[in-house]
This record gives structure tokens, C-alpha cells and sequence, in this order.
């Protein structure tokens, strides 16, 4: 059993109607959690996005900036907890990480976010999102959540001129499509970098999408671990903290100035009369029948007829 809050030695939440209880129990909880964090120099990361400025995480603050009905919830005088759209803000507000919101979410009678997939269930899913990609003859790979790259076909390696000795030379931390979109010493980025443009855009859309897929797992664990390392890659950080996500990328500067349709353009190893380079389109495959979940599949399409895409000659 879980340390009793001050709130629950106090014995305050007698006052509470009993519908409530657990909601003002949880939320009282996350709130010292909070203010011991601080105490114990525990602060967000400064790369975070942070909405709300300094906070002193007391209840009070709550409800001038959230849920003005806390008090009389804590008075009794709310006979049912908040909307999940409330409960969320109020999540938001705590920093929580994804089991501290379920745990809000339960305990106002709300349903929980579905965990992702990790460890067991991963590893049963991961065998049949890779024989999807190994079935393509186009280049694929599997990525999940982390955008860490489980497989690779053949065709991947080749059209993005990457051998199979480059590839076993990649330690495992850094298979990763952002860690390899902006590591000068990995082989991908400087197959890229030389179509500025076409880089550009793919790497702040590739930001963007991880953003936007994890907006609930910015105070995960993994997800600091991970931004933490790459902002020690070279312009990382410069457009990390530049990706908005509340607008649609349509409205980067990187999208502005080009085709609605993505193209990524990637140096040929072998360059070929009149062709330095392969133009490809990104393609998203989900292996759930309208369940457009991770992990992925993440596939390239050649944008015409013309295109010396390598794959069609294997």
C-alpha cells in the first residue's frame, strides 16, 4: 500500500463527497509529489515546453490557474469529479507523466490513455510489422514510438547508399531516424545534407511527428533520455526548440517554400548519366486495420517513373 498524503493523515478528505475522494486524494498527492521534486532540485528539462512559468504546485495555484472548483470540491459542495477535459488540463498542469494521468483519469471515473507498446507486447507485434516491410519491394524499415529503427530491408540500405558494413558499425543507441537525420558521423545525414532543402524539411517534419505522437511522453523516462542525447548532436537543438506543434507543419518555414507533397531527396552512391540523386515520398504503413498505432512501418516511394530508384533493379 501506497504512504498515506499529508492530505489523507490530516483526515481532510472526510469533507469530500465520496464520489470525489480518490480525484482529490490523487491530485493532492501529485501535488507534494511536485513540491518535493522542487525541494529536491528535481525540475523539468530545459529543452520542455513549459506553458505555465514558475509554480508553486499548491492547491491554491490550481485553482486560480486550472479547476477554480477544487475548493469547493475539497468542501464537499461537488458531488461529481471533473470532465476529462478538465482532468487533462489539470494533468498537464502537474507535469504528469503517463501513469500519474491514468491515475487522474481513474480516479475521475474517466477511462485511461492505452499504454503503448513495450517490453512483451512489443516483441510479439515487432515479428509481424517486419515480415509487412520484408514482403516491399520498395525501401522500409520499422520504427516505433522512439523512432528507433527496429529493421531494415535491403532496399533501404541501397537507396539511401548505406553498406551493410556502415550499418553494423551503428551502435544501438543511435538507430534512431532523428539520430541518424542529424549525426554528421553516421552514414545517412551526409547522403541528405547536400539537398539542404529537401534535409531540412524532412528533419523538422520528423521532429514534429515524434512531438505529435508522444505528446503525452514528454515527462517519460525514455523520451528525456532520448532528447537529452540528441541535443548533443550539431543543430539538433536549433530546430528542436523551433518545430511548433500547435499549428500544422504546413506552416513551418521549412514547408512554406515547397510542394505540399513530401519529397526527400538522397545522394546515389553510384551516380548515373544525368541523375545525381533518387527523389523519394515518404510513406506511413499501419499493421492494424485502422488502428494507426505503433510500431510502423515507414516506407519510400519514388515520386515518378523517371526516378533512378536502385530497388527497381534488385
Amino acid at each position: 500500500m501506497p504512504e498515506p498524503t499529508t492530505y489523507q493523515k490530516q483526515g481532510w478528505l472526510e469533507r469530500v463527497d465520496p464520489e470525489c475522494r480518490d480525484f482529490v486524494a490523487t491530485v493532492e498527492e501529485l501535488l507534494e509529489r511536485r513540491r518535493s521534486e522542487r525541494a529536491r532540485g528535481i525540475a523539468i528539462e530545459r529543452w520542455q515546453h513549459n506553458q505555465w512559468g514558475p509554480r508553486s504546485w499548491h492547491r491554491t495555484e490550481l485553482e486560480d490557474m486550472i479547476y477554480s472548483s477544487y475548493k469547493q470540491m475539497r468542501q464537499g459542495r461537488i458531488t461529481r469529479p471533473p470532465r476529462r477535459e478538465i482532468v487533462m488540463e489539470i494533468a498537464d498542469y502537474l507535469d504528469c507523466t503517463l501513469a500519474e494521468r491514468n491515475r487522474l483519469l481513474l480516479a475521475a471515473h474517466a477511462a485511461p490513455i492505452s499504454p503503448y507498446m513495450t517490453g512483451e507486447r512489443l516483441a510479439e507485434l515487432l515479428p509481424v510489422v517486419i515480415s509487412v516491410a520484408q514482403q516491399l519491394n520498395i525501401p522500409a524499415m520499422v520504427i516505433n514510438r522512439d523512432w528507433r529503427v527496429h529493421y531494415q530491408n535491403a532496399y533501404m540500405l541501397e537507396s539511401f547508399a548505406i553498406t551493410p558494413e556502415q550499418l553494423a558499425a551503428i551502435q544501438p543507441e543511435q538507430r534512431n531516424v532523428l539520430h541518424l537525420l542529424f549525426d554528421p558521423a553516421l552514414p545517412l545525414q551526409p547522403n541528405l545534407i547536400g539537398f539542404h532543402d529537401s534535409w531540412e524539411r524532412m528533419a523538422r517534419q520528423t521532429i514534429y511527428a515524434f512531438k505529435v505522437a508522444n505528446l503525452l511522453c514528454e515527462r517519460e523516462l525514455w523520451y528525456t533520455e532520448l532528447v537529452d542525447r540528441l541535443m548533443q548532436l550539431p543543430t539538433f537543438e536549433q530546430h528542436w526548440r523551433t518545430v511548433q506543434i500547435d499549428a500544422g507543419f504546413d506552416n513551418d518555414p521549412s514547408a512554406l517554400l515547397q510542394s505540399p507533397a513530401v519529397t526527400v531527396d538522397v545522394a546515389l552512391s553510384r551516380p548515373q548519366p544525368g541523375a545525381n540523386h533518387v527523389r523519394l515520398r515518404p510513406l506511413v504503413i499501419s499493421v492494424g486495420y485502422f488502428q494507426f498505432d505503433f510500431p510502423l512501418v515507414l516506407a519510400f516511394l519514388p515520386t515518378d517513373e523517371q526516378t533512378p530508384l536502385s530497388s527497381r533493379n534488385l
